[in-house]
């Protein structure tokens, strides 16, 4: 379980006022939306998680003619935001209450109604969606496995039924708009900050290969290298079978030993200065396992990583540079381009949005002279 710290290193999601409540979190969001519908121990158990995590719940929606930027054609103000496809571990990593955060403040902006559910097989309609109370969606899923094959079709047709928004990328299959990081820049980033501090040779190390996200950093990675004349090693494990959900996340020194024993084991005059990873929690990993091998970051090996998840990085010693993909930025937009979307049904062309990050410096990365 996660803390919750006055100083506003964790912000808490419904997620977490659910796990603490030991409830689904869909009632959670009627105890929010509807208590009335919920039993007076479950609601006062709900109530009390959400003092514990210090959630600020969102405000009722405004009434009808006070104003609100939402076309007239709204008829019941509900937005719903949908996880599927993922473990415990992974709908609770930083970067994703990070992003919810955003939904939830964009949402509050609007005084609309937030409807949550969480699919972890995505086996269901969740019940708002199958009654028809929202106007439209925010999704997230893991960003490795074609939605077509690891949810169940009826889901699948009920998400396309509606205006909806993927946050953080797209499965493969998936349809509609997206809003997310630019990994490009961001990527460039990275390898410009690599190249100025001295580092030649790069490895990139990612325990699955075929993510979506992972498959553009790589891309990226590898025409930037070249264009400044460094090289790239790519560490990837291959899949052994056919993807399934629930995704759990990657939280285990395990899950990479096998990639760092094959940087080990490089002659030292052709093995990477520095690794570039996806996500902060597989650079924890990496330290981790490091440390296993006697060996420290930022002395036998570089890393540069992607998120900013700071309560996952703020114990790391040397602390981390990464690049901060500004997540609540992302949630904040995409609930904005679903409003846009609701006015706009008849606009059939998907948009992708992608914000632009930034580099937060840490210590990770030495600085090599020639």
């Amino acid at each position: 379980m996660k803390s919750f710290t006055p100083d506003g290193s964790s912000k808490p999601t419904v997620l977490d006022v659910a796990a603490v409540a030991k409830v689904a979190v869909g009632t959670v969001s009627r105890v929010l939306n509807t208590p009335d519908a919920v039993g007076a121990e479950i609601r006062q158990r709900v109530l009390n998680a959400v003092a514990e995590t210090n959630y600020k719940p969102l405000r009722r929606r405004r009434k009808a003619g006070r104003g609100s930027t939402l076309s007239t054609r709204r008829q019941r103000g509900n937005l719903g935001v949908l996880l599927i496809g993922m473990a415990d571990s992974l709908t609770h990593l930083p970067v994703i209450s990070e992003v919810l955060h955003g939904v939830e403040l964009a949402m509050a902006a609007e005084e609309m109604n937030l409807m949550l559910a969480n699919v972890p097989q995505a086996d269901r309609i969740p019940a708002f969606l199958a009654s028809n109370q929202v106007d439209g969606l925010i999704l997230k899923s893991p960003l490795l496995g074609d939605l077509h094959t690891c949810a169940s079709p009826k889901l699948v047709d009920a998400i396309n039924r509606l205006p909806h928004v993927w946050l953080l990328g797209k499965p493969e299959s998936g349809e509609g708009d997206m809003c997310g990081s630019d990994g490009e820049v961001g990527t460039q980033m990275a390898v410009e900050y690599l190249h100025a501090r001295g580092h030649r040779r790069i490895g990139y190390l990612h325990p699955r290969a075929g993510q979506t996200r992972s498959e553009v950093v790589k891309r990226s990675i590898s025409f930037h290298v070249r264009q400044r004349g460094m090289e790239v090693t790519f560490f990837e494990n291959p899949l052994s079978g056919p993807v399934q959900w629930p995704l759990p996340a990657i939280t285990d020194p395990h899950d990479i030993a096998p990639l760092l024993d094959r940087w080990e084991a490089m002659p030292v005059s052709e093995r990477p200065t520095a690794l570039v990873v996806t996500a902060d929690s597989i650079a924890v990993q990496v330290y981790n396992a490091l440390h296993q091998r006697g060996l420290k970051v930022g002395r036998d090996l570089s890393l540069l990583s992607f998120n900013h998840e700071r309560p996952l990085v703020m114990g790391l010693n040397p602390s981390l540079t990464t690049i901060d993909i500004r997540a609540e930025v992302i949630g904040h937009r995409a609930v904005e381009q679903l409003l846009s979307r609701i006015r706009n049904k008849n606009d059939a062309v998907p948009t992708k949005i992608l914000i632009e990050p930034r580099l937060v410096e840490g210590a990770s990365v030495a600085v090599l002279t020639p």
